[in-house]
């Protein structure tokens, strides 16, 4: 059982970011200190500094030859099956979306093991080989799921701002010459000049965002290249896309039979052409953005000091050490400023609070169970992923979540509250755990 001295020092580590996020929320709610575009300014410091000092700190100082693999496997089985079962429910219900999936995967598999884990689990079964474990895990998050994270975050912007979901059937040249502009270097503007795409529609799920009054809605650059979005009323993309191509069909009515097979010639070209512009913005996005590649860098570093015993120069790993150290503060005064700018603390509603606590606390866990018991985990072991999987809401899911418009009330409420109702639910867990595992 975790004794108080222990519980002292996971308090220590959890009350300092409740106190970040209050002072966030008051300085927006109370004293009106932040503008809306500081709060967004903010939010992306934390994206493009903050996040990826602190992925390449931990990537970087974790031996790589020396990490438990049956461990992670268990781990990252988890997240395969988790990920076969979201696309599956995307594929075969009506109900089912990308953003979904990418909010979904996130509250059932992404856990804050190095805040809340180590202290909270390390109490319970020694500090030294569970912080090797927990930095393990969050190594693979930093590695593998945050840049995967990224890339459906930027694939779920690329097809909604491609011209053909968006105003219908264009002519193939006109896709050709923006997958040209995108090949040098062309900027949005260029592109919607080239496709005369003036008006975008964004949808979005979200319960947060207001919606338009109809038709089609313009959006400024600043929205759309940060995932912004608006869903008009009675529109949908499909139902514009529908109307768009039902008028042109109906100006250019064929004449003849003869002339249905070049149509459709010309639809499967144009197909093609919009998944090579949808893959080039996305490639082009995720090597722009310091998340995708300080990762690749600081794994590539791994493997070599490891290797050869070799040491970062002191000037670097003191400038990765500063802006690392401000990646978990920032994070909760970003969540702290969100919060403030919402009508209620829980900013998708207790219905969403229900679905977060269930996706985090009892799917994540029994899926975690299962997975350690196909690789052969047992023992401690076996308790302590089981634990891990019971943990908190990771931070780093939420700053994504925020920057690309996808669900950012829904992760926020998993984060600030998760925190709180943690410590009893881990410790329920760890006493019934006690109990069937030996």
């Amino acid at each position: 059982m975790i004794s108080w001295k222990n519980l002292y020092h996971v308090l220590s580590n959890v009350v300092p970011l409740y106190v970040v996020m209050i002072l966030a929320y008051s300085a927006v709610k109370w004293w009106k200190i932040f503008s809306p575009s500081e709060c967004v300014g903010i939010n992306r410091f934390v994206v493009l500094f903050a996040a990826p000092a602190l992925s390449i700190k931990f990537i970087a100082n974790n031996n790589p030859y020396a990490m438990n693999y049956r461990f992670i496997a268990a781990d990252t089985l988890q997240k395969v099956i988790v990920i076969v079962v979201l696309v599956l429910w995307c594929k075969l219900s009506s109900k089912g979306s990308l953003e979904w999936c990418i909010t979904l995967f996130s509250l059932s598999t992404l856990t804050n093991t190095l805040v809340v884990g180590i202290p909270l689990l390390g109490g319970m079964y020694g500090e030294t080989p569970l912080e090797s474990l927990m930095v393990q895990l969050s190594v693979i998050q930093f590695i593998i799921w945050y840049p995967s994270l990224l890339f459906l975050f930027e694939y779920r912007k690329a097809t909604v701002l491609i011209p053909q979901q968006c105003c219908g059937t264009e002519m193939p040249d006109r896709s050709t010459r923006v997958v040209e502009s995108c090949r040098n270097g062309g900027n949005l503007d260029e592109q919607r000049e080239i496709c005369g795409v003036g008006e975008v529609v964004l949808p979005s799920e979200s319960s947060q965002i207001g919606e338009g009054q109809g038709g089609c809605r313009k959006s400024d650059d600043h929205d759309l290249e940060n995932g912004g979005n608006a869903n008009p009323k009675g529109s949908t993309l499909s139902e514009l896309g529908s109307r768009s191509r039902s008028r042109t069909s109906a100006e250019v009515q064929p004449e003849s039979s003869t002339q249905e097979e070049p149509k459709s010639t010309d639809n499967m070209d144009h197909a093609g052409l919009t998944t090579r512009l949808i893959l080039f913005m996305v490639c082009k996005k995720l090597i722009k953005n310091p998340n995708f590649y300080s990762s690749i860098i600081a794994l590539v570093w791994s493997l070599i000091s490891f290797r050869w015993h070799l040491n970062i120069p002191a000037i670097v790993a003191n400038s990765i050490k500063i802006l690392s150290d401000a990646g978990l503060g920032m994070a909760m005064f970003s969540l702290g400023l969100f919060m403030a700018s919402q009508p209620r603390i829980i900013a998708g509603g207790s219905a969403s609070a229900a679905l977060a606590a269930a996706m985090r606390f009892i799917v994540g866990p029994a899926i975690t169970t299962s997975t350690s018991a196909i690789v052969g985990l047992k023992g401690t072991l076996l308790q302590i992923i089981i634990m891990q999987a019971a943990l908190p809401q990771a931070i780093v899911p939420f700053i994504f979540a925020r920057e690309y418009n996808v669900h950012p009330g829904i992760l926020s409420t998993a984060v600030s509250f998760g925190m709180l109702i943690s410590l009893p639910i881990t410790l329920v867990y760890y006493i019934l755990l006690g109990f069937i595992i030996k």
